[in-house]
């Protein structure tokens, strides 16, 4: 555990801090700050920082271009972190209260099974712990109080909780809506995209004449393995059971107007500007029959008919990846019965209780605790 501080020295410290920073923002760039005290345990600016660190890096990717909402989400990640420590905080002050030990030889036990199945061997973990600024007293330390929080966790909730059926069964007959599915198709996709401009035509040539293969009684997934150039390539082109908001609705169209069993002409798509693209639909000449237009995602806007057969000239945009795809299965619209769907529920129910269970405990611990934050 952390050493006891002098409260007089805590207390200049902590108004000096609330004096310098007028809001959480400034605050947590204090790193070496004090955020809060929990009993007899400082936790310091640097620590809450840590801690939020991977959540902080995710949304300054994703809110890069809108700073007020970065910083709102990085101001919640902050305080939240700062929560979980006060609450680890407070079950390690637990386990000391009740007299706990933890043996150095189960912590080094634990270190080396973290080193055989994270690290592979002690210079990798080392280097890793240098990288991130981390001691090896300092992990040492970590893996303790994570040990101690493991072990509590175990004693405060119940691991081998039982949901019973009456509970499951209310649950599914109470909550339907969130059983129920729209149409469905197994879907095969095979997809060959253009290198270049000079490309289109040959591009074309090769889809056609996979489909010409398929229809001969090649099979669709041995064809998608070799000709396929997307990430379903190595299952045979398998994207398994979709709904109609799964795919772009260009591709959507196609895939439930087929039949099961039955390939589909030769699809491409030529992106028009930044949210919009066309699908063109080509006949056994290798010519487009119709073209329609749609919005991202699923937004039809314009549908163009060439009656005779339009060239590459006659395109309104050049099209950049060819598909084939492949009706395996049809599903109409259903909800899915309780026995298909009891062993969800239950896991489900079963998080719910023990998340119950842990907050309940940890509120307990709050009720008798001194915390303070800054």
């Amino acid at each position: 555990m952390r050493p006891l501080i002098d409260m007089k020295l805590f207390g200049f410290l902590g108004i000096a801090a609330a004096l310098g920073s007028p809001s959480l923002s400034a605050d947590f760039r204090l790193s070496n700050g004090i955020a809060a005290v929990a009993n007899d345990s400082v936790i310091t600016v640097q620590e809450v920082q840590t801690e939020a660190k991977e959540a902080v890096e995710l949304y300054a990717r994703t809110y890069y271009n809108n700073p007020a909402e970065l910083e709102n989400k990085r101001i919640a990640a902050l305080t939240e972190a700062l929560e979980r420590l006060i609450d680890r905080q407070l079950v390690l002050h637990d386990f000391k209260n009740l007299g706990g030990i933890i043996q150095e030889s189960y912590i080094e036990d634990e270190i080396k099974r973290r080193v055989r199945e994270r690290f592979g061997d002690r210079v990798t973990l080392t280097k890793s712990l240098q990288a991130q600024g981390i001691t090896q007293e300092a992990y040492r330390q970590k893996t303790r109080d994570e040990i101690i929080t493991y072990i509590m966790r175990r004693k405060n909730v119940n691991e081998a909780l039982l949901i019973s059926p009456a509970k499951i069964e209310h649950y599914y007959t109470t909550n339907l809506n969130q059983f129920k599915l729209d149409d469905q198709v197994k879907l095969r996709m095979l997809m060959i995209s253009c290198l270049d401009v000079n490309s289109v035509e040959d591009t074309l040539r090769l889809t056609s004449q996979v489909k010409t293969k398929i229809d001969g009684g090649a099979s669709f997934a041995e064809m998608a393995t070799v000709y396929s150039e997307d990430l379903y390539k190595k299952e045979g082109g398998l994207w398994g059971w979709v709904g109609e908001k799964k795919l772009l609705k260009g591709l959507s169209e196609i895939a439930f107007g087929l039949n099961t069993g039955v390939c589909s002409r030769v699809v491409a798509r030529a992106p028009a500007g930044e949210d919009s693209y066309w699908i063109y639909q080509y006949n056994q000449s290798n010519k487009v029959e119709v073209a329609r237009k749609f919005g991202e995602p699923h937004l039809f806007l314009e549908e163009r008919k060439f009656p005779k057969g339009g060239d590459l000239e006659d395109l309104p945009a050049l099209p950049q990846n060819f598909y084939l795809l492949y009706a395996e299965d049809k599903h109409g619209a259903r909800t899915r019965p309780l026995p298909e769907v009891r062993d969800e529920i239950e896991r489900d129910l079963l998080v719910l209780e023990r998340t119950r269970l842990e907050r309940k405990w940890i509120d307990r611990l709050r009720n008798k605790a001194f915390v303070r934050r800054f």
